[in-house]
């Protein structure tokens, strides 16, 4: 397995161009080695290459030794230490060697990450937990107050620099990691708030290409035109992000026609990542299916048929779907689908098996470059 790069405004394996089709999971990093490996063995059965999953789980305060509120079934990442008051990383067995785990099954799987590093929404702490933490105003003084800064970069930095305790590779080498994202979601919706964001994007991301030069970077907005402080448009220009990235959500974004809508806006993020020479990731779509009053499963398979062959022919870096779930060890049923947006099999997205092959189909030699490039 070997780094992915971008070349030519395309993802790049070994000098050929590497298309994405993969899902959202949020629990991956966190659950058990069941309940990840049967995500995973789902992911490789529909033929998917890459999954997105938080590598953030951020508490609430707790003493040395004991279960912070907010834990995953007793997993967390970080939390804010009561005895030395400041935020404190969990490396141990119900911490960070999670990630590690995950990490090390995606590659056994050859199947990359996309790693967000914190949640704009209170889901798993987020930006949230840190302004309590520090006792700041809103949610978006995480992205001017000091303090936060400097704890949103000190987390960021011993997850970077982690030695992996089943790889012995840093986190900065292993090749399972596609890419690292600033946060889930990040918005700034205040006045100058888009100038904010923007100005917190481009040191940030610069602060991170200096401890981690090998794997790409992206924000890893809702790719918004100038809405709620977010801007791709902008965030394409700044140097050190790699690629853009763009959700779709018409049901919640109350557009009504989703076929129409969705084709409308994969051709405008495809357009202008290909005006900033970068690739254009639709990283989160889904249509609710399988609830009364909701589309079928057939229907959404039909809406996911059509957005999927507009990113085949408009030769888009890819589309990871939300979300993909498998069995719950602690119920022995399936994961719960909270929202009608869950999938967990082959038989359940056929547009998206179909999509998987297409898309391996279209995985040529770049033009120029020496079919045996290093």
């Amino acid at each position: 397995m070997n780094l992915v790069s971008v070349r030519d405004g395309r993802f790049d394996e070994n000098a050929a161009a590497f298309k994405i089709v993969g899902a959202n999971n949020y629990y991956m990093a966190f659950a058990t080695e069941f309940m990840r490996k049967s995500v995973i063995a789902a992911a490789k059965r529909i033929g998917l290459n890459v999954l997105r999953v938080p590598a953030y789980l951020d508490c609430e305060s707790a003493l040395p030794g004991t279960i912070p509120a907010g834990a995953w079934r007793g997993v967390y990442f970080q939390y804010w230490n009561l005895a030395n008051q400041r935020p404190e990383v969990n490396i141990g067995e119900n911490g960070l060697q999670h990630l590690d785990h995950l990490i090390a099954d995606a590659e056994e799987a050859e199947i990359r990450l996309i790693l967000p590093l914190v949640n704009h929404w209170p889901d798993f702490g987020g930006m949230d937990r840190y302004v309590a933490w520090f006792h700041a105003r809103s949610r978006e003084d995480f992205y001017s107050d000091p303090t936060i800064r400097q704890a949103y970069q000190t987390y960021v930095s011993q997850v970077l620099t982690r030695r992996n305790t089943l790889t012995g590779r840093s986190y900065i080498d292993e090749p399972a990691i596609l890419a690292w994202e600033l946060a889930n979601e990040p918005r700034c919706n205040i006045r100058g708030g888009g100038a904010l964001l923007l100005q917190w994007v481009r040191e940030m991301s610069r602060w991170i290409k200096q401890h981690d030069p090998h794997h790409l970077l992206g924000v890893g907005d809702e790719g918004y035109f100038g809405k709620y402080g977010v801007d791709c448009s902008a965030f394409l220009q700044v140097s050190d992000i790699d690629f853009g990235t763009f959700h779709m959500y018409p049901q919640a974004w109350k557009q009504g026609d989703a076929i129409e809508f969705g084709l409308r806006w994969i051709e405008q993020h495809l357009a202008i990542g290909k005006a900033a020479g970068k690739p254009m990731l639709l990283e989160e779509y889904g249509i609710t299916a399988g609830a009364p009053g909701l589309s079928s499963a057939s229907d959404r398979n039909g809406i996911y048929r059509a957005w999927l062959r507009s990113i085949l022919l408009r030769d888009g870096a890819g589309d990871l779907a939300w979300m993909i779930a498998s069995t719950d060890d602690e119920t022995g049923a399936l994961y719960e689908d909270y929202d009608h947006f869950t999938f967990y099999s082959d038989a359940d997205v056929p547009s998206i098996c179909e999509h998987a092959i297409q898309m391996g189909s279209c995985r040529d030699t770049i033009p120029g470059w020496p079919d045996d490039a290093a």
